[in-house]
Formats: C-alpha cells, sequence, structure tokens
C-alpha cells in the first residue's frame, strides 16, 4: 500500500466514525380527485431545527416536550433557518396519521404520514413543517421545494422520515 492509499483509508476511518447528525427526508405524494397518483416527489435531506434537538435530549432524559405529531404545509418559501418556529405562510396543518419507529436496521428512525384532504391546503405549495403543536410555532423540520400545485379535489400525502444517527 504506498502512501496515497493509506491517507485516503486514513480520511474514509475518519469519515466512517464522525458524529451522525439527525436528519430528515420528505417524501409528497399529490393524489387527484380520483386517487391517482399525479406527482411524486423525494426531495432528500432537510433542515432540522434547534427546537427539535432540544425537544430530542428532553424526551431522553425524561422530559416531557411534546411529541412531533403535526405537519403543516405553505405557499411562501424563503427566510428560514435552524432557528426557525414557524412556516414562511403556512396554509394547512393537520395532525399526522401515523408517527412510528423503523424497524431493524432503521430503528433509529421516525416516520410521519399526514393526509391534506381535497380541500385541505390548496395552492401552489412550496414549503413543509414538522411540528408538535396543531397550532403553535413549534418547527421542528422544514423542507422548501419547487411549486406543487395541489387542486381543490387533490389529496396530498406526507412521509416524512427523521433519521437519528448512522442508517
Amino acid at each position: 500500500m504506498n502512501i496515497e492509499d493509506k491517507i485516503t483509508t486514513h480520511f474514509e476511518l475518519m469519515l466512517k466514525d464522525e458524529q451522525h447528525p439527525i436528519k430528515g427526508n420528505l417524501v409528497l405524494d399529490l393524489f387527484d380527485e380520483d386517487g391517482n397518483l399525479k406527482e411524486h416527489h423525494d426531495f432528500g435531506w432537510n433542515t432540522i431545527t434547534v427546537l427539535y434537538d432540544a425537544t430530542v435530549a428532553d424526551r431522553m432524559t425524561g422530559g416531557t416536550d411534546a411529541l412531533v405529531d403535526n405537519t403543516g404545509i405553505g405557499t411562501t418559501s424563503g427566510g428560514k433557518t435552524t432557528a426557525s418556529t414557524a412556516l414562511e405562510a403556512e396554509v394547512a396543518r393537520v395532525v399526522d396519521d401515523s408517527d412510528t419507529q423503523g424497524a431493524g436496521a432503521d430503528d433509529n428512525d421516525t416516520i410521519h404520514v399526514a393526509t391534506f384532504a381535497a380541500g385541505v391546503g390548496t395552492g401552489a405549495l412550496v414549503e413543509a413543517g414538522l411540528f408538535t403543536d396543531p397550532a403553535g410555532n413549534t418547527l421542528m423540520a422544514y423542507q422548501e421545494f419547487a411549486a406543487v400545485n395541489k387542486a381543490a379535489g387533490d389529496s396530498l400525502v406526507t412521509t416524512w422520515t427523521i433519521t437519528h444517527g448512522a442508517s
């Protein structure tokens, strides 16, 4: 093994040992009024807020911070940071259909599924967020994206996977 190979191997091992952050992935499925899939979007990694980090720490030490179990959507993007507590222009928020823990090798994931029924949250949607409260400023994670046009008869299903660590 030459010196370049040894250096490469060393850096690869360092990367494996790096701290594994909390990260989220949002998938949106838009259905027409007959239940046919119109659009499928997998946005990749999104932003986790400092409020989420604090909530995880609180719950891990026996605290009573509220669970993450609400999803919101909005029509204006930009301006959010990891310190943000709200979407820019929220048009709807629903209680999640399900909030579950992953299984097997993905047991460090939480999966949040929400449905925005026909007539709920219509328009050119460009942002989504996870919340602990059905109405308050408790933004846990957010994603901005190119417009997804939800007509009055359409339904939208969001699937948000939050990975805590190395899976």
